[in-house]
């Protein structure tokens, strides 16, 4: 997990970076922190091709441009991280709904409070844009939207992405649940399918954004063309 914190303050800065590294060694997650002492040093490092933010933890009051005016910024560009103010005003907390805060964290209890904001938002990042599945003794996780499909051979289904793929041990059928409302398409017996990288489909058969074909099962064909009629509609 990515962890940006942007504090006009240097001392609560290296405080909050050290009680969330002692967090996550207590929970068992791997986490990168970087620390912007601006608005607009957040704004900038976050331009960069490959510097993105999973968490920010944001204050609100800073001088120059103030945590609201970072957080409508990041989301005007299509920021989708995870936004945690920072404060000692709870008369803020009305504001931001605006942007889409997901936690208030008070300074005075950051301590205490940490554990269960992160973990927070451990869930809602496994949620919203994280797949997660167990190989071995170890939990792994792929972005969500790099999922083409999912294949099943019988107790093992095989996770496909266009550069790689992931063997794991889960049942079909409970993936479709899971996965309901997300975008993914039960094509066949066999197959689960990312809706938007589905580029054409004729027959029995439909084809992917990098040239697979998936077959469509008797069962769930009329559901298949349906979905697919209203997608190109």
């Amino acid at each position: 997990m990515r962890i940006a914190i942007c504090d006009d303050e240097a001392v609560f800065r290296t405080y909050l970076r050290d009680i969330l590294v002692k967090d996550s060694f207590a929970r068992g997650t791997d986490i990168q922190v970087a620390e912007y002492a601006d608005g607009e040093a957040l704004l900038a490092a976050l331009e960069a091709p490959d510097d993105y933010a999973d968490v920010v933890f944001l204050d609100i009051r800073m001088p120059g441009m103030d945590g609201l005016e970072t957080a409508r910024a990041l989301r005007q560009r299509g920021e989708k991280c995870i936004i945690v103010f920072l404060t000692s005003l709870s008369e803020y907390a009305r504001k931001g709904y605006e942007v889409r805060a997901f936690r208030y964290l008070l300074k005075e209890e950051a301590e205490r409070e940490l554990s269960r904001v992160m973990e927070d938002c451990g869930r809602e990042l496994g949620e919203a844009c994280w797949f997660s599945f167990a190989q071995g003794h170890q939990t792994c996780r792929v972005p969500r939207e790099d999922i083409l499909y999912f294949e099943s051979r019988k107790r093992v289904v095989v996770l496909h992405t266009g550069r790689e793929s992931h063997a794991f041990y889960r049942k079909l059928d409970e993936l479709e649940r899971e996965l309901e409302g997300g975008g993914f398409l039960r094509c066949h017996k066999s197959y689960l399918v990312q809706e938007r990288y589905v580029r054409g489909w004729k027959g029995r058969s439909l084809w992917l954004e990098d040239g697979t074909e998936v077959p469509i099962s008797r069962g769930y064909e009329k559901e298949v063309n349906r979905r697919l009629m209203l997608r190109k509609g």
